[in-house]
C-alpha cells in the first residue's frame, strides 16, 4: 500500500514508505508550480449516498445528538454512485452523473467501470472544460476506472509467443531462442516507459493537463470536503422527503446547491495551505522550482580522486538523477545526499584486478 511500520518509543505507526513520499514530493512540487503559473483547477471524485440516509453509520458523542436526523431507518436502502468535479469557480456545469446501483454491494467502486469513466470524460466534462478560459488542469485519484492503460502491458501470465509479438511490435531485439523468463526480463525494463493512461492521453489531447494526486491523499483534495458537507444535508433531510429514485436525486440536487462557490473557494484555498504547510515540512525553505541535478560520473579513470560533473537539461533527467541534490568527497568515501527520500548512502570504493567496483556499505534514513 506504500506504507510501512515503523517502530518509535516502543510503539508501531503508520508511515509513509520512500516510494510514496517520492510521488508525493512530486505532485507537491508540480501543484505549486502550477498555482505560481495561474492554472485553473477542476477537482474531480465519486461518491456515494443511500435512498435512505446512513446517518446510522456516524460518529456521534454518546447522548449528544446534535446534527442527527429525528428519524434514523436502520435499512438503508438502495445505494447511488455520484460524480461530480469542481473547483474555486463552484460546481462545473454539466458535470454531475447519477448512477443506480446495478449490483448488491457496499462498495460503490464496482458500479463505476472505466468505460463508463471514459464516457462521462468525454461527453461531460471535455466539453464543458474547453468553455473555460486559461489553462485547466484536471486533479483526479489513482482509482481503477481512473487509470486503464491506453496500451495492453504485457504481463508473466502472458503466453511465450504473445511475448515475442510485443517485443517484436515494439521493435525490441530478443533472441527466439530464449525462455519465456527470459523473454520477460527484457520486457520489465521497457514497460514503465510504456506505461500510459488512457484518461491521461483523451485529455492531452483535447489540451488539458491531468495532475494524479499520491496515493492516499484524499486531503489534497477539496472536493472531499464537499462531499461531506451534501452528505450530512442529505442524510438530516432525507426522512422527510417519500420514498423513491426521484426524490433522492431531487435532494441530492438540493444538497449539492447548498454548497455556494465561496465556499468551494474555501476549500480549495484550505487545501492549498495544508499542501504548503506539507512541502515546507519535507522540504524546508526549498524553491519548488526545478534544481539541475549534479550527475556524479564513477568510471574508470587514471586518477581516482578525480570526479567528473555534467549538467544535462531537464528533458534528459531520469527520476533517479532529479533527486541528486548534493555530493561530497573524502578520501575513498563518497557520500550522496538524496533530499527528496531524505536518505543517504555511503559508497567504498574499491580495486578488483586493475577495475574499479562500488560496494554499498549502509544505508540509512534521516528523520
Amino acid at each position: 500500500m506504500g506504507y510501512r511500520y515503523k517502530k518509535v518509543n516502543n510503539r508501531k505507526i503508520l508511515i509513509e514508505g520512500p516510494r510514496l513520499q517520492s510521488q508525493k514530493i512530486k505532485f507537491l512540487r508540480q501543484y505549486l508550480q502550477l498555482v505560481d503559473q495561474n492554472v485553473t483547477f477542476v477537482f474531480l471524485d465519486e461518491t456515494w449516498i443511500y435512498e435512505h440516509g446512513s446517518a446510522v453509520r456516524r460518529w456521534v458523542f454518546e447522548g449528544d445528538r446534535r446534527g442527527m436526523p429525528e428519524k434514523v431507518c436502520m435499512n438503508e436502502g438502495k445505494r447511488f454512485t455520484i460524480l461530480h468535479a469542481g473547483g474555486k469557480f463552484g460546481f462545473l456545469e454539466g458535470c454531475d452523473l447519477f448512477l443506480d446501483s446495478k449490483v448488491d454491494s457496499r462498495d460503490y467502486h464496482k458500479t463505476m467501470t472505466g468505460d463508463l469513466f471514459k464516457q462521462w470524460t468525454e461527453q461531460q466534462l471535455i466539453p464543458n472544460v474547453k468553455q473555460m478560459s486559461g489553462k485547466v488542469v484536471v486533479i483526479m485519484d489513482n482509482a481503477p476506472y481512473h487509470s486503464v492503460h491506453a496500451e495492453q502491458l504485457p504481463n508473466f501470465s502472458w503466453k511465450k509467443s504473445k511475448l515475442q509479438l510485443w517485443l517484436h511490435q515494439n521493435e525490441i531485439p530478443f533472441d527466439s531462442n530464449l525462455t519465456k523468463k527470459q523473454l520477460y526480463e527484457i520486457i520489465k525494463p521497457n514497460i514503465l516507459s510504456r506505461k500510459k493512461y488512457l484518461i491521461d492521453e483523451l485529455l492531452s489531447k483535447n489540451g488539458i493537463q491531468v495532475l494524479r494526486l499520491p496515493p492516499y491523499h484524499c486531503q489534497y483534495n477539496p472536493i472531499e470536503m464537499v462531499w461531506g458537507f451534501c452528505k450530512q444535508y442529505y442524510n438530516k433531510h432525507i426522512l422527510e422527503q417519500p420514498s423513491g429514485k426521484l426524490k433522492v436525486a431531487n435532494l441530492w440536487k438540493k444538497a449539492l446547491s447548498k454548497y455556494t462557490p465561496e465556499m468551494w473557494l474555501n476549500s480549495v484555498k484550505h487545501c492549498e495551505q495544508i499542501i504548503k504547510e506539507d512541502w515546507v515540512r519535507l522540504m524546508g525553505n526549498e524553491s519548488v522550482q526545478d534544481i539541475p541535478p549534479i550527475i556524479i560520473s564513477l568510471a574508470d579513470s587514471d586518477d581516482e580522486s578525480i570526479i567528473s560533473f555534467r549538467s544535462e537539461s531537464a528533458d534528459d533527467i531520469s527520476l533517479e538523477d532529479e533527486n541528486l541534490l548534493e555530493c561530497s568527497e573524502e578520501e575513498d568515501e563518497r557520500k550522496m545526499v538524496c533530499k527528496d527520500e531524505q536518505m543517504i548512502c555511503l559508497l567504498e570504493t574499491t580495486e578488483s584486478e586493475n577495475q574499479s567496483d562500488v560496494e554499498l556499505l549502509t544505508v540509512e534514513f534521516v528523520d
